[in-house]
């Protein structure tokens, strides 16, 4: 437990690991990540420049994270994925449960999508969001780092995306070839 960060509301057993701001919206956006013994799953706190004290954007539910957040720098939106995770012998594993919309100033959520409703362009019939690369400054469009398998082939590939809001149709950018993280 460190004082100054449990006087500015983040919770124990947690730590800072990714910084953003909003500028329209001026607000302080920080993802936080398990520091402790126990793991816990990441979670995104906000907090405006004038205050000092963050505050989650969505509800704790244990063992459901909100990760690889991202903001656009000229409308007051950011967003996430969630992953649900398990315990598996010696690590945790996480089924991907959405990729979601927060809009700063109402504080509304919306999943833009989940595996059953990702568009996935042919062959693919299965994919998931593994990481938010940026949004653009309008937010209308999300880069994304995405896993995606079709039934000819037991291979995951990933690739890098444009997404298009709200309408959620995937663009491919390139191949991701190898292990990405």
């Amino acid at each position: 437990m460190i004082p100054e960060w449990t006087a500015v509301g983040i919770p124990d057993g947690y730590g800072p690991c990714k910084l953003l701001y909003n500028p329209p919206s001026g607000m302080v956006i920080v993802e936080l990540r398990s520091t402790g013994e126990e793991f816990l799953p990441n979670q995104i706190y906000l907090r405006h420049k004038d205050e000092h004290t963050y505050r989650p954007v969505r509800d704790l539910q244990p063992m459901v994270s909100s990760e690889s957040v991202a903001t656009s720098l000229d409308s007051p939106r950011l967003f996430y994925i969630s992953n649900k995770l398990v315990r598996r012998e010696q690590h945790h594993a996480g089924e991907w449960d959405g990729l979601y919309q927060f809009d700063i100033q109402t504080g509304a959520t919306v999943r833009l999508a989940c595996q059953s409703s990702l568009l996935l362009p042919r062959p693919y019939t299965q994919g998931w969001v593994n990481d938010i690369v940026s949004a653009s400054g309008d937010a209308s469009h999300l880069y994304l780092r995405i896993g995606a398998s079709s039934p000819e082939t037991s291979a995951v590939d990933n690739q890098l995306v444009r997404m298009d809001l709200p309408v959620g149709e995937l663009h491919f950018i390139s191949p991701l070839r190898g292990a990405f993280l």
